[in-house]
């Protein structure tokens, strides 16, 4: 090889590494990048009429979910990274997972759903997180026409078996090290003896996700004995909880969720103020902020739902990062149909939410929906994109 040769050779070595790291450098690392698939309201066997799904159809929709991308051709296209390949990196279920409290012959432990969704995410090796819906634990007053108020000996049972079934696979998760730092429970040390709906937090790929179940203002409560009626507390102390966990974690992006959606409709604003469908409610035997005793107050009306509920949770969820164009990125279910919508908080600026309410896979009209969600590591939400599996 000449001089001359051997000048050009390292010529061109030199400016193909300079190319190659330009390149590398100004386009994002394939790690970066992660995708989120939220679903919502299985309803395991529970029929047409809750838009309920077989546990057969349910495992196909989650093997397809668990697929999505493997063979590299693209379920859905992000204008953020149009040359992803989108592949799932974590699974979330909103609640309402099967029968009333697993009573669809799991004997209230949810085996059937368990069996069609969180056991085939362990097969793959992929995250699946739940959270419990109104029809997985009791509600403060399910219905007028219902003789049950509140929770009964047997509801106390299925409840502690819902919580038993969501703990048990959060630390399954927990054992195989996919999250950054273990799952933190937020409840209120002050009422250890009381039944809690333990709402809980983790960190994935440097993105904070805050997981309530029906929702944050969830009623906390002794059991029944044969001798003594439920007493119930209010969730005062786990919103103080979730609100220092917040004001110390306030650089982290977050992505949060609950079962009740802020806007969408099924009568949206009674459940957040725990009325039933005539308007009925079960007080707490303590005082609230938050107005857990809705004496007074019209059935379902909206100010009252954003005073006492939705103002200071959203400004709560406003101290943390990771907002798009301003807003706190919230996913939620219930609705059983997709409801895209931006809540803005009505007595200051600043605080606002985009919640996206996921349809359930068994709708007819909506069928094996959910919600593809674009995420970056350290970053949060990107772009969210509804689609079908």
């Amino acid at each position: 090889m000449s001089r001359m040769t051997r000048k050009l050779f390292s010529l061109f070595a030199l400016l193909w590494t300079a190319t190659t790291f330009a390149q590398t450098a100004s386009s994002p690392k394939d790690d970066a990048w992660f995708c989120a698939v939220f679903i919502s309201d299985c309803h395991i066997n529970q029929g047409s009429g809750h838009d309920g799904t077989s546990a057969a159809d349910m495992k196909a929709i989650m093997q397809r979910i668990l697929s999505m991308g493997k063979d590299g051709t693209k379920k859905v296209t992000f204008k953020a990274a149009p040359d992803l390949v989108p592949k799932t990196s974590i699974i979330f279920c909103l609640g309402d997972i099967d029968r009333d409290k697993g009573d669809d012959g799991s004997n209230g432990t949810h085996t059937n759903f368990l069996n069609c969704t969180a056991e085939v995410a362990k097969a793959a090796g992929i995250p699946f997180i739940f959270i419990a819906g109104n029809h997985d634990l009791s509600p403060d007053y399910w219905t007028g026409d219902h003789p049950d108020k509140g929770v009964t000996l047997s509801g106390a049972n299925a409840d502690a078996k819902t919580l038993q079934a969501v703990t048990a696979n959060n630390e399954h998760w927990n054992r195989a090290g996919v999250f950054d730092e273990d799952i933190h429970y937020l409840t209120d040390a002050s009422k250890s003896s009381c039944f809690q709906s333990m709402p809980f937090t983790f960190k994935f790929k440097g993105v904070r996700f805050y997981c309530a179940h029906t929702y944050w203002f969830q009623k906390l409560y002794k059991a029944p004995t044969l001798f003594s009626s439920t007493t119930y507390y209010a969730p005062d102390g786990v919103i103080a909880a979730l609100d220092a966990f917040v004001e110390s974690h306030a650089s982290e992006p977050s992505v949060w969720m609950q079962h009740f959606p802020w806007l969408a409709g099924s009568d949206c604003n009674r459940w957040w103020l725990d009325q039933n469908d005539k308007g009925l409610y079960i007080p707490s035997s303590d005082p609230s902020a938050y107005g857990s005793a809705t004496a007074g107050i019209p059935y379902n009306d909206a100010h009252q739902a954003n005073t006492l509920k939705k103002n200071p949770l959203a400004a709560i969820m406003a101290k943390a990062a990771g907002k798009v164009d301003g807003q706190v990125q919230h996913f939620s279910g219930h609705y059983h149909r997709f409801y895209n919508a931006h809540y803005a908080h009505t007595t200051r600026s600043g605080c606002v939410v985009h919640d996206y309410t996921v349809a359930a896979p068994g709708n007819n009209s909506q069928h094996n929906n959910a919600f593809v969600v674009l995420m970056k590591r350290g970053e949060g939400v990107k772009e969210v994109v509804q689609t079908q599996f």
